[in-house]
């Protein structure tokens, strides 16, 4: 059988970019001898069936294991200097290849706006890093057009769906995926980040990760629009709703206000559920599905207000926390042209159809930024997203 000449140093890299163990890599067919591998010095002769099963047990590309030369290693600014709970973390690769996979789409973007003679987002940096929540919350709804009241009367993916449809009204690139790609074992994890946002003076882009309730894509998706009004990137994780620094804890009470829009009706709400004997994991769980936002967020909100006590909000964490490994648990389904359409910014697509049909923008390439392997699931897509006349 022929053999292919890979490299030790490339096999290393490998490894840090997927963050595999190499003793878990050995135990599959035919790697028993993988960890000594990746402490040979000379070239290794590996053949085909050997390299493939190493790119399939790493995730990485066949072509990216049989380079000679390690790939320079350059770090997202987004997630260079990230921090989870105040201690310095790294990145995932699922999560690194996420922010690749929207900066490509978002330079796509902006160089076809640019070319159509859009300028500026005026929205970008528009708020002073000096303003109060209560006035970042009303330009918020300003600027995406928010009626008061806006939130009622919806159910759960309605409410997330008005509101992104209301950014991208406003020129607010949204993109929403669990995974990375189409593979099932590179389902993103909700506990590393909620969301993120790239920022850019022509086409902001905010990604929310489908992992999570509708309520917490909700609290995500107004968070981003906040960082965008403040002009900062950002990885947001902030699992506790109450912010690790100033900045979040301003931009976490802002969602609440942009939501939560007449502070003496979400009181008077609450003492009446308390004055009929209503246990607080009710009354937070009414509250949620009246205003949209999450339990956990809104008995935080109760608690400012002096509606709910410190046992209360940690008990409502702790069921909080249960929901989101009975989520993680779930499995998912369903049409894969509404699911591929539910992913994308509609506004996204139309570009790319647009450029496919006037011929700037090859078949290939168009399918590549949209994620979609077929013309069928491109003419899924299509139709799903209305754009198909």
């Amino acid at each position: 059988m022929a053999s292919i000449i890979v490299h030790p140093a490339t096999l290393r890299w490998a490894v840090k970019q997927s963050g595999a163990d190499p003793a878990a890599v050995a135990h599959k067919d035919g790697l028993a001898e993988f960890p000594q591998w990746l402490n040979e010095t000379g070239p290794l002769n590996l053949s085909f069936t050997r390299l493939s099963a190493i790119g399939s047990a790493l995730q990485v590309p066949f072509g990216a294991l049989v380079r000679s030369v390690v790939p320079e290693s350059r770090e997202d600014e987004l997630i260079r200097y990230r921090t989870i709970d105040n201690r310095g973390v790294e990145a995932s690769r699922n999560l690194r290849d996420m922010i690749t996979i929207m900066r490509n789409r978002q330079d796509w973007a902006r160089d076809e706006m640019i070319a159509q003679g859009f300028g500026e987002n005026l929205l970008v940096g528009s708020v002073p890093s000096h303003a109060t929540a209560g006035e970042l919350a009303e330009r918020i709804r300003e600027g995406l057009s928010l009626d008061a009241g806006w939130c009622r009367h919806k159910s759960s993916d309605d409410r997330f769906r008005f509101l992104r449809g209301k950014a991208s009204d406003a020129g607010l690139m949204v993109m929403v995926d669990s995974r990375v790609g189409t593979s099932n074992a590179r389902r993103l994890d909700v506990r590393e980040f909620r969301a993120f946002v790239l920022l850019d003076d022509v086409v902001p882009l905010i990604f929310v990760n489908r992992n999570d309730s509708y309520a917490a894509m909700l609290f995500s998706l107004l968070h981003e629009i906040g960082h965008v009004l403040l002009g900062s990137d950002e990885v947001y994780n902030d699992s506790s709703v109450d912010g690790s620094s100033g900045i979040e804890r301003k931009i976490n009470q802002a969602v609440i206000l942009t939501v939560v829009d007449d502070e003496q009706e979400f009181r008077a709400y609450w003492r009446k559920m308390i004055a009929d004997d209503v246990r607080v994991q009710d009354i937070a769980d009414s509250c949620a599905k009246r205003y949209g936002l999450s339990a956990l967020a809104l008995t935080i909100h109760a608690h400012k207000l002096g509606l709910a006590s410190d046992e209360d909000v940690r008990l409502v964490r702790a069921l909080s926390e249960r929901r989101v490994t009975d989520m993680e648990a779930a499995g998912s389904g369903g049409n894969q042209n509404l699911t591929n359409a539910s992913h994308l910014d509609t506004r996204f697509v139309r570009m790319i159809r647009d450029g496919v049909d006037r011929g700037s923008l090859s078949y290939s390439d168009g399918l590549s930024l949209l994620g979609v392997r077929s013309m069928h699931a491109y003419d899924g897509l299509l139709k799903a997203k209305g754009l198909d006349q």
